[in-house]
């Protein structure tokens, strides 16, 4: 299909071009006839023009063909003889220079065509080229705008992401270095010499000059060795320390980096970052000095709460203060109201080396008296000292306190109703150890002393004066029993009587027996027997006689209840028959003992049993009926019960009777029912009164079983 039209094309062609050498004669020959109208025309230039138009547009085959036709029309038309093809001989040389020159023109008119036909198609070519080429360049243009677009758009990001990164380390007061291991230099970012305060313009220091001018002199043994081991060893690492900026001023920075090798496997350099941990360490620092605080402050009020003395209270907060709080020293001293007006040291704890001794302090307003404990005292608010060295108020104690290591002190009074009466003085190793926060939570410690200071006194104070009371109120009751058993002197005589007469009577029938013709021992050995029984039975009434009026301390001992009241009642039965009074005894066997004093619980029933008596002395009219009763009570307790049928209760309530100098007695001193009610609490029990359904009272009283620990008297 493609060479068939290939042929066809080419046969057109061939025809066009032909067909254009015949048309050009053609219209040359027409011309020239038309000229011949005005003027006789020289026939060969339009010829020669045919020739030219044939070999320009056809090419040389047809400009040779346009040369031959051109001869032979000439020859035809314009040679004589005319119309006639047949060349004469003279004119053979004329016709044969035109067909050369036909040919030459044909020839020179072909090239030139194929010339400029070269010459359009390089032409043709070369636009083509240079489109194609343009084209590319443009498209490499293109790319390249792209590429330095995007070049761009990545410096416009790097200089945004090194202008971040330098902020980011700014915030983050982080650097980043790098060190030449083999030539000891440098490179450092920003941020690096804005944490040592250096000059970014004086470039980065070797490692070296890093270490003689940036690092403390404390940590430069240290910074030096771990850099060497660093280089032998080659592993990342991560260490703190310290550097000292030009104005004198140290930060706290933590180094992290790794290393990197060369192809022998040694440490060629370092690259690592730099942080600023200043602020981190000052936190912690803040943080482990309040959680010391809090536990000074903890374990001081632990002190306040288990203090039970004053002198002990003071010293275990002052070691608690220099052990727990790491102070250097901490004292308490009380002021003294003399002319001078001294201050007294209390206690100590710490490195002190009679230093208060030489300090000869005191709170009044003289140039010693400027001190801090002196000024807390004197002002009744806290006195704090921030350094030693420069202090001018400290002259007097300045050589001494920094002998001993006294950095900075803080001086609080100890104050009660509003007067200070003391301070508690604490001195630390380092300036400026105290802040107001301190100060605060120090002065709260210091009024909590000042608080169990007076507690422990007026606890103390209370002490005495219940001991005083407990003394009295003892000596109260001896004189109540003793006035009881003076009450009961008949019937302790008859009680004593009874067994004398029976001694005697059985003496003087011994004597009978043995002054027989025949004695007779037996009856005389039952006699003696019966005199001994009688003398232990007098000697037993006396000695309960003698244990109810005698005077000691409170012995508390196992006791059983019912033997108790009995002997009691052994005491008051010629008072009981002699009152005409019905005596019933209800007493539950197998009763827990009871721990208490025998004489303070015989004490109660004594009064309960005499009370009782002389309640129904003025009874006429019905039996004069006494019951005493013993049982278990609730699961812990024993329950005695008097019961009178008496005259019974007044209007007023029962707890009237338990007054002191409360009595219903004419000569009564209204002391007994006080002191028994005393003496039952003392044993952890309860003693009340209530009114019977019928005549009398009931008086009854519960007592603990088991108790162990002495109660006070009177609480």
């Amino acid at each position: 299909m493609s060479k068939f039209g290939t042929s066809a094309r080419r046969s057109t062609s061939f025809v066009l071009r032909y067909g254009l050498a015949v048309l050009s004669v053609a219209a040359a020959l027409s011309i020239t006839q038309l000229l011949r109208t005005y003027f006789e025309p020289t026939p060969n230039s339009l010829f020669f023009c045919a020739i030219v138009v044939s070999s320009w547009f056809g090419g040389l085959g047809p400009g040779l063909l346009s040369g031959l036709l051109s001869v032979g029309v000439i020859d035809y038309y314009f040679i004589s003889p005319r119309y006639i093809l047949g060349v004469n001989p003279e004119d053979v040389p004329r016709l044969a220079v035109f067909l050369i020159s036909a040919a030459a023109i044909s020839w020179l008119s072909g090239g030139q065509k194929r010339a400029k036909e070269s010459l359009r198609q390089a032409r043709d070519e070369l636009d083509t080229k240079v489109q194609e080429r343009t084209a590319e360049l443009r498209r490499a243009n293109e790319e390249l705008q792209a590429e330095i677009a995007e070049r761009k758009e990545a410096e416009v990001a790097l200089r945004s992401s090194e202008a971040q990164l330098t902020q980011a380390q700014r915030i983050a007061h982080l650097g980043s270095y790098e060190i030449d291991v083999v030539t000891g230099t440098s490179r450092w970012s920003d941020e690096i010499f804005r944490i040592i305060g250096l000059n970014p313009q004086n470039g980065a220091l070797s490692r070296p000059e890093f270490v003689e001018r940036v690092v403390h002199p404390e940590d430069r043994q240290f910074a030096t060795e771990r850099y060497a081991q660093l280089v032998e060893d080659g592993k990342p690492y991560d260490h703190q320390y310290r550097v000292m900026r030009p104005d004198g001023s140290v930060r706290f920075v933590q180094s992290m980096g790794e290393p990197i090798r060369n192809s022998d496997g040694t440490v060629a350099k370092f690259v690592g970052a730099l942080l600023d941990i200043s602020e981190r360490k000052q936190s912690e620092d803040s943080l482990a000095r309040l959680n010391r605080t809090l536990q000074t402050l903890y374990q001081c009020n632990q002190a306040l709460v288990h203090a039970t003395d004053e002198q002990e209270l003071l010293q275990a907060v002052c070691r608690v203060l220099v052990e727990v709080g790491g102070l250097r020293m901490a004292w308490v001293g009380y002021r003294e109201l003399n002319a001078e007006k001294t201050v007294r040291p209390v206690t100590r704890a710490g490195y002190e080396e009679d230093y208060l001794e030489s300090a000869n302090i005191t709170w009044a307003d003289t140039e010693r008296g400027q001190g801090p404990t002196g000024t807390a005292i004197r002002t009744g608010k806290p006195c704090w000292t921030k350094s030693y060295q420069t202090d001018a108020n400290l002259v007097p104690w300045r050589a001494e306190a920094l002998k001993r290591g006294y950095g900075s002190s803080i001086s609080l009074p100890l104050i009660s109703d509003g007067e200070p009466f003391g301070a508690l003085t604490l001195y630390a190793e380092e300036p400026n150890a105290f802040n107001e926060r301190t100060v605060e939570q120090f002065t709260e410690l210091a009024d909590n002393l000042a608080y169990g200071v007076i507690a422990l006194r007026t606890r103390e104070e209370r002490s005495r004066a219940e001991q005083a009371l407990r003394e009295a109120q003892a000596e109260l009751a001896h004189v109540t029993r003793v006035l009881t058993m003076g009450e009961l002197t008949a019937s302790i005589a008859h009680e004593v009587n009874q067994p004398l007469a029976a001694i005697v009577a059985n003496a003087n029938a011994c004597f009978r027996w043995l002054a027989n013709p025949t004695p007779n021992l037996d009856e005389a050995r039952d006699a003696i027997s019966r005199i001994v029984r009688d003398g232990k039975r007098a000697s037993d009434v006396i000695g309960r006689i003698r244990a109810l009026v005698k005077k000691g301390d409170t012995e508390k001992t196992p006791l059983d209840i019912n033997k108790a009241i009995q002997e009691v009642l052994s005491l008051t039965h010629s008072e009981i028959q002699k009152s005409g009074v019905v005596l019933t005894m209800n007493l539950a066997g197998g009763l827990p003992s009871i721990l208490g004093d025998r004489i303070q619980v015989q004490q109660v029933i004594l009064n309960l049993v005499m009370n009782g008596i002389e309640a129904m002395n003025a009874v006429t009219d019905r039996p004069r009926e006494m019951v005493i009763r013993s049982s278990p009570h609730e699961s812990d307790k024993v329950l005695v019960v008097v019961q009178d049928s008496g005259v019974g209760l007044q209007s007023e309530s029962p707890d009237h009777l338990f007054r002191a100098f409360f009595t219903t007695k004419p000569k009564g001193m209204g002391m007994g029912l006080a002191i028994s009610r005393s003496i039952v609490e003392n044993h952890g029990g309860r003693l009340w009164a209530v009114a019977n359904d019928g005549p009398g009272a009931t008086f009854q009283f519960t007592l603990e079983v088991g108790i162990e620990e002495e109660r006070p008297l009177v609480e």
